[in-house]
């Protein structure tokens, strides 16, 4: 995934003399948050005024007079170049850089990278300040709102209050091979090719695993109930991938709480599930594309962790990605 971090007053003032115009508490928690473990790429000017590396993450600098290298620094020529060295193993291993499973990526300015990255990034997260900065010599580039989905998030500040908001491009595109790819999240109205899909990969796991598939259910009906109400309570999310018209993967992701505890004060955990994709179309990296899109969901929702009951066709990809296995785990059968 590649995102876009971002603060910006009300008239959309990003900088004042070289310098984040506003010290608000909290304000930059989100920063770390994200980009922790990740890839987080940034311009010289900005680099310089933090004066070193950001610990726990790879720092690559976008500038084409400087060079940076050293432990979790590298430089590159372009923000492109950038998202490709964020990716590359070699890169890492020069950077002394290990990555936990699957990386993102995150552009945190100025306004020449948020120019250059604005219309290939997969979400902006984008904090309101509300405040209006006089004289301010940086500003946020002009973007189309309507090619994302925004959602408002929590808010907080003393003096200044600030609100989170987050931009998700509604439509993705990846080239694979001599393919293009497009992600999108499920609507009402794939349910009934969704449906099928996930009915078609219970089936395939059953088979492959010795089991005889259960007669007499009455499954599509009870998914299609499922899929209504959640999707429309903001409880199930599903990313898609199309080559062309057609429907060649999916995901899902559904939300659930449990009482908070230490490692997950929220309680909100998020349950994988309807990891799918057609045969024709494997190998080809489109179901890692699909997980991560929606572990993100389930990051930005809140979630502590995200739990599976993985079949044996899906265990190498999640132990890849990150997964572990938990050997407590128990189940209770009715």
């Amino acid at each position: 995934m590649i995102g876009l971090i971002v603060a910006r007053s009300r008239n959309n003032v990003i900088g004042k003399n070289g310098q984040i115009p506003w010290r608000i508490k909290g304000e930059q928690k989100q920063f770390k948050e994200l980009t922790t473990g990740n890839v987080v790429v940034m311009g010289r000017k900005s680099y310089e005024e933090i004066g070193h590396p950001l610990p726990n993450r790879l720092n690559i600098i976008v500038s084409r007079t400087a060079k940076y290298e050293g432990e979790n620094l590298l430089t590159a020529s372009s923000v492109q170049e950038a998202v490709t060295m964020a990716v590359d193993a070699d890169a890492h291993r020069r950077a002394g850089f290990v990555p936990k499973g699957e990386v993102n990526v995150y552009i945190s300015g100025g306004y020449g990278l948020y120019k250059e990255a604005i219309p290939f990034v997969d979400k902006m997260y984008i904090t309101e300040v509300d405040t209006v900065v006089e004289d301010g010599d940086v500003f946020f580039p002009e973007f189309d709102a309507d090619a994302f989905e925004k959602k408002t998030g929590v808010s907080g500040g003393d003096e200044i209050r600030f609100t989170r908001t987050m931009y998700t491009r509604r439509v993705q595109v990846k080239k694979i091979g001599d393919r293009e790819i497009t992600y999108r999240k499920l609507t009402e109205t794939d349910l009934e090719t969704f449906i099928r899909m996930r009915i078609n990969q219970l089936t395939e796991e059953y088979t492959s695993e010795g089991r005889e598939v259960p007669k007499n259910v009455d499954l599509a009906g009870a998914l299609t109930e499922y899929y209504h109400r959640h999707l429309a309570d903001g409880t199930f999310v599903s990313w898609l991938a199309l080559d062309g018209k057609t429907i060649v993967g999916t995901s899902g992701m559904s939300f659930v709480e449990k009482p908070p505890y230490f490692t997950c004060p929220t309680g909100r955990l998020g349950l994988l599930s309807s990891m799918f994709t057609d045969p024709d179309h494997r190998r080809m990296g489109i179901a890692q594309d699909l997980l991560n899109r929606v572990v993100e969901e389930a990051r930005d929702y809140g979630c502590g962790s995200v739990w599976i009951t993985a079949s044996d066709m899906g265990v190498k990809l999640y132990t890849a990605y990150g997964f572990e296995h938990n050997g407590n785990f128990m189940q209770y059968r009715f």
